[in-house]
């Protein structure tokens, strides 16, 4: 049975003389930090960077900030970028959101954290599963700060339009949750389908430039879901001029911790694009 956190778990190429130049990267030290957005905190861990450009880690379904491994540590050493991991309300170090919360409120309060952090405007979503739906809905309704997505093994409305139920099917019920983590699932669960109808809307249409990351080895457990799942991530590459498909070859859905280097150099590549907006 596949657990919640890891369910709801062509590119512009600049020439080399319109390409900006970034200052050497060098060792970040990281801030462990709460960000009060009104009546709760988010916990972050941030690393300052020196170039104009904000790296934001968006995990996977139930999953925390540890899920990302060494991804921020990497991306902040090698790119010189902003780098924020963080816990969304209910999960990690962050508290309770409001119980009646829908991805679009979590996404508003991640915004206004981000305002108070004083980050760079111009942000790269690098998100995992189900965190590429958050990242996807951002995308579509603040285009001006998302100007870039990185989508690792990501769950998507044209894997669930093609499966149908399949998805749900795969969901532990959690009848009666005990502590604020099952609460938070039980949440994630019920706004998932109208989550499914607005991101459908707007995934298409994005334009903003897009690295869509596939495992390269099956791990649904079923050859023709695993097919689904495949093509799903190939259909959202082909979609958009500034999109492209990078297969992390050896893996399976645990990306962030089996090939980081991928999700690295895929950040790299969107670097230059993203700081000359």
């Amino acid at each position: 049975m596949i657990t919640i956190a890891r369910l709801l778990s062509c590119l512009v190429h600049l020439s080399p003389l319109n390409q900006p130049t970034f200052p050497a990267a060098g060792v970040q030290q990281p801030v462990d930090t709460l960000v009060r957005v009104g009546s709760h905190d988010l916990h972050f861990v941030l690393y300052r960077g020196t170039v104009p450009v904000t790296v934001l880690l968006e995990a996977g379904g139930a999953a925390d900030l540890t899920s990302w491994a060494e991804v921020p540590k990497r991306l902040a050493d090698e790119t010189g970028a902003t780098v924020l991991a963080y816990d969304r309300a209910g999960l990690g170090g962050s508290g309770s959101g409001p119980a009646g919360s829908r991805p679009e409120d979590e996404m508003r309060d991640l915004q206004a954290a981000l305002d108070q952090l004083k980050v760079p405007d111009g942000t790269i979503v690098v998100a995992h599963s189900y965190g590429a739906m958050l990242a996807l809905l951002s995308a579509g309704s603040r285009p001006k700060r998302v100007a870039g997505l990185v989508l690792v093994d990501p769950m998507n409305p044209r894997f669930i339009a093609a499966t149908g139920d399949f998805i749900f099917s795969t969901v532990p019920p959690i009848t009666n949750p005990s502590n604020e983590r099952e609460r938070t699932i039980v949440r994630m669960v019920a706004t998932f389908p109208e989550l499914i109808r607005k991101v459908s809307r707007l995934e298409p249409g994005l334009r903003q430039p897009m690295v869509v990351i596939t495992a390269g080895k099956p791990w649904w457990g079923r050859e023709e879901i695993d097919l689904a799942w495949r093509r799903s991530h190939e259909g959202m590459a082909a979609a958009g001029r500034q999109r492209r498909l990078v297969v992390a070859e050896g893996s399976d859905h645990s990306v962030p911790e089996d090939r980081p280097e991928a999700i690295v150099t895929a950040v790299q590549d969107l670097m230059p694009v993203v700081a000359r907006q």
